[in-house]
């Protein structure tokens, strides 16, 4: 990443949406939220289409925003599945590339040009029809979309607050640190971390990471999510405030 200079040719070359701005000021979505994790693969998309499925149940209106789909489009079928009805998968997904890599990795093997307003214009039709939109980040938190731009920068542009989920497991900690402390240097807020088991036995590190990470950093953390679940626990309510 190339510091000062990269950032103000993103802002200058990728404004702040009008409507972006009338939507925080209102206060109307604040439970729209955009999920990161630490890599690919920790369970960012089956919860994502969970909690979609339990605000629904909670009587809101609401939509899966999967900006890119790199490989199969499997994730936004999910996010389509488990949002309001009336959607299509174009409105979930606006840009799906076929190579199963990073964004700026399949755009280089398909000489394609990622298109950056309709990722955020998509975000901003959602935003205008429903209740609330939940965006699934494509990979990590610094996966390159383009050369200088990057899935940070997107959830910059469409200032919304952070979930980080991360697989519970020895090694963790460092990477929902690192993430933390790049979404607090971005200027956003880090609403919280969730914390997937995916089925591995215990050990001492995923007995005690959520204890660390509760000291370390002052948000809420969702410890052993499971999916089997038909509420919302409290930690995770805490972090859509």
């Amino acid at each position: 990443m190339r510091g000062t200079t990269r950032e103000q040719r993103r802002r200058e070359n990728f404004p702040v949406h009008a409507a972006l701005v009338r939507r925080k000021r209102s206060g109307s979505s604040s439970v729209s939220v955009f999920v990161t994790g630490t890599d690919t693969g920790v369970g960012k998309t089956a919860f994502t289409a969970w909690l979609l499925e339990r605000l629904r149940e909670e009587g809101l209106r609401g939509a899966g925003y999967k900006p890119i789909c790199c490989g199969d489009r499997h994730d936004a079928e999910l996010l389509l599945a488990a949002s309001a009805p009336g959607l299509t998968i174009s409105e979930i997904n606006p840009i799906w590339l076929q190579t199963p890599a990073a964004p700026l990795t399949a755009a280089l093997q398909e000489k394609r040009t990622i298109d950056l307003p309709a990722l955020r214009d998509g975000f901003v039709r959602l935003r205008n029809d429903f209740d609330f939109v939940v965006v699934e980040g494509v990979g990590g938190w610094i996966v390159p979309i383009t050369t200088d731009y990057f899935s940070s920068d997107l959830a910059a542009d469409l200032q919304l607050p952070v979930i980080i989920v991360a697989h519970n497991r020895l090694g963790c900690l460092n990477h929902i640190l690192l993430t933390a402390r790049s979404i607090e240097t971005a200027g956003l807020k880090c609403a919280g971390i969730v914390l997937n088991n995916l089925g591995e036995s215990g050990d001492l590190a995923s007995a005690t990471n959520a204890d660390i990470l509760r000291r370390c950093l002052p948000i809420p953390v969702l410890e052993n999510f499971d999916l089997q679940s038909t509420t919302i626990p409290q930690p995770l309510r805490e972090m859509l405030r």
